[in-house]
Parts: structure tokens; C-alpha cells; sequence
């Protein structure tokens, strides 16, 4: 299934809306970390920039931190671009949406603004490997210097050789976080999982190499099996 067929269907986004932690139960403290980012960087007048915008999950947490932020978000899916306006009721001011195919993202038409911040949250990694790439570099032209890019993802599992060491760390989740994550017995029912979800996450090296060659002094500021947070400064 691709990532259009699974993201365009309303009963699917909806089911994810309302839980999108058990099958990755770090979220909510990796995306608390995220807008402490975000928060701390932010410039006054300035706007972010929200790449796979969702149904506004991320943005009313935001505009809590930040009630006069800027906001424009890109997302394809009209399932959830209708509930982010249900969700953002209120600050269609501070908050535009652009529908665009992120698989096309270098023909996107933004708002003319001075975009200092951008962020992705669990998006990037729906997307064919190639065209992740461009969206990386595309974001880098995007962002006013000094500009920052924060990439919450998930990541690939490197190889066969490591993943009973990612069932560790799972195993460990689902106990602690009391989660359900199930992505596989064996690595091949993990790339097996992998394609019926329309997922195609690059390893963290891939995404700090792409990123680098992006224009972005790239870390990874927060690892949790294969979630990972990375700040990037934009460099050129």
C-alpha cells in the first residue's frame, strides 16, 4: 500500500488520531522535546513551517508554548487537513494550511513569509526513499539563515545482524509504556510490515549524511529505537 492509499483514507487517519501512541509509545515525550526546541528558537514574527502538517495533533500542543506562533503546515490528505481545522478552531489566523503532494514538494507554493523554524513529525519516512531526500534539501532552501530544521521520524532497522537487538528495545517499551508495539518476528516480517504500511524510513547514517549534503549541520538529539529526533542547523 502507498503512503498516498494509506494516509487518504479517512477511517485510518481517523483510528490514528485518536491513538497514535501505542504502536510508538516515545511519542509524546519525543514530541515534548520537540516544541521545547521549537519554543527556544523561536523568532517573534517569524513563521514555522510544518512538513506533513496531519490533523493538528502537534499544533495545538504548539500554540499552547506559543499562542501568537505562526504556523503554515503542508499536508496532501483532505481526511486530515478537515481535522486540523476542527482541532484549530479559532486560529485560522495563526495557522495555514497548503495541500500539496509532498512526493512533489519543489513545485509547492508557500505563503510568502520568513520561515526561520520548520519541522517534520513521523512524515518524511512515508515517502519513496528518493523523494525524501528532496524534500530534505528543498526545506534547506526554504529556511532563512540562521534557520533550524527539527526531524522527528522513524528509522530504519540497519539490517537482519540488529534486530533482535530493536525487539529488545520494543519488548522493553511495551512493558514500560505499557504499548503494543508489534512490527515483526523476523527482520523479513519487519520489511513485510514496512510495505503494508507504505513506510520507507532511511537508516539514521542515511538521514545524517542526506541532511549534511542538505546544507544542515545535523545530530541526533534523541534515539529511541527506531524514532529518532535530529536537529539541523541550516549551515549555507
Amino acid at each position: 500500500m502507498s503512503e498516498s492509499q494509506v494516509w487518504l483514507n479517512a477511517a485510518r487517519t481517523s483510528k490514528w488520531d485518536r491513538d497514535p501512541i501505542s504502536g510508538n509509545p516515545v511519542r509524546g515525550e519525543q514530541v515534548d522535546l520537540l516544541l521545547s526546541l521549537i519554543t527556544d528558537h523561536y523568532i517573534p514574527g517569524s513563521t514555522i513551517l510544518d512538513i506533513g502538517s496531519g490533523s493538528g495533533l502537534v499544533e495545538e500542543q504548539l500554540f499552547e508554548r506559543l499562542p501568537d506562533a505562526l504556523v503554515v503546515g503542508i499536508d496532501y490528505s483532505p481526511a486530515m487537513m478537515t481535522m486540523a481545522e476542527k482541532r484549530l478552531a479559532g486560529k485560522e489566523q495563526q495557522f495555514v494550511t497548503v495541500r500539496h503532494d509532498l512526493c512533489n514538494i519543489e513545485t509547492a507554493s508557500l505563503p510568502e513569509r520568513n520561515y526561520h523554524i520548520a519541522f517534520s513529525v513521523q512524515t518524511i519516512h512515508n515517502l519513496p526513499r528518493e523523494k525524501q531526500r528532496i524534500v530534505m534539501s528543498w526545506v534547506s532552501k526554504v529556511l532563512s539563515p540562521p534557520g533550524f530544521f527539527f526531524l522527528l521520524d522513524r528509522i530504519a532497522v540497519p539490517g537482519a545482524e540488529l534486530f533482535s537487538c530493536y525487539q529488545s528495545v520494543w519488548k522493553k517499551q511495551n512493558a514500560v509504556y505499557s504499548a503494543s508495539i508489534d512490527e515483526g518476528r523476523t527482520f523479513l516480517d519487519h520489511q513485510r510490515y514496512l510495505a503494508q504500511e507504505g513506510d520507507s524510513p532511511l537508516t539514521l547514517q542515511e538521514n545524517l549524511t542526506i541532511l549534511t549534503e542538505s546544507g544542515f549541520q545535523a545530530s541526533a538529539l534523541d534515539v529511541r529505537g527506531n524514532r529518532a529526533l535530529i536537529a539541523c542547523g541550516k549551515t549555507k
